[in-house]
């Protein structure tokens, strides 16, 4: 089977990426930190035995961006919105011969890559859909391995009921689904000081994420900000 992840990213621009945290952080550091993230998660998404795409919101920048993997190509995200965006993409990627498509983002640094392998292996199955939930009431992966629009049409996001919203419209259809386990997304505060600790685990591998935290000093900063 031909595979491949289409990783939807932000170009780490001060003041367009991470603007939850910047009560904590300045829009400078903020970046720094999101371009941390996302190469981190280029790094580990290479650990796939699939393609890997990185789809990257406009306008991209005229130079490129550095260290990325030279087995991932770059595109650039086309549609209104985010929905329409990652419908365009799939959509796209099915058509052209792939049979078996996930969209993953990188505002997750610890998340397993076990999970993205399972997502993976519930597409071997025809007609399926897999999807990642985070806990904030979103997803952080959504996988097919057949263009499904009741997913996208009139669909709304960054809200709380965004994955039970999708859970919903996957019963118009008639694919299996597969839920893997529940993550987190690192956009407020109280996720940076999780994902601070979590840092710890020595099976965590983000050191770029790791190497940035301690440079901002952000677990001193976090304490004395509580």
């Amino acid at each position: 089977m031909d595979d491949v992840l289409l990783v939807f990213a932000k170009v780490p621009r001060p003041g367009e990426v991470k603007t939850r945290l910047t009560p904590v952080l300045t829009p400078e550091e903020a970046a720094q930190l999101y371009d941390a993230f996302l190469h981190d998660a280029l790094d580990l998404y290479s650990e796939l035995s699939v393609d890997v795409r990185l789809y990257l919101a406009p306008p991209l920048p005229d130079d490129g961006l550095d260290g990325i993997p030279e087995q991932i190509s770059v595109h650039e995200q086309t549609g209104d919105g985010l929905g329409p965006r990652m419908q365009r993409a799939l959509e796209e990627v099915l058509a052209s011969g792939y049979d078996r498509a996930t969209v993953v983002g990188t505002d997750h640094p610890t998340l397993p890559l076990a999970f993205l392998q399972q997502s993976f292996e519930a597409l071997e199955e025809p007609g399926s859909i897999t999807v990642g939930p985070s806990e904030d009431g979103g997803f952080y992966l959504l996988g097919m391995n057949a263009f499904y629009p009741q997913l996208f049409e009139g669909m709304t996001y960054s809200h709380e009921e965004v994955f039970a919203d999708t859970l919903a419209r996957v019963e118009t259809t008639n694919a299996e689904i597969t839920v893997l386990p529940q993550w987190y997304d690192v956009d407020t505060p109280v996720a940076l000081r999780r994902l601070i600790e979590d840092l710890d685990e020595a099976a965590v591998h983000a050191p770029r994420t790791r190497s940035t935290v301690e440079r901002l000093s952000l677990a001193s900063r976090l304490l004395l900000d509580e």
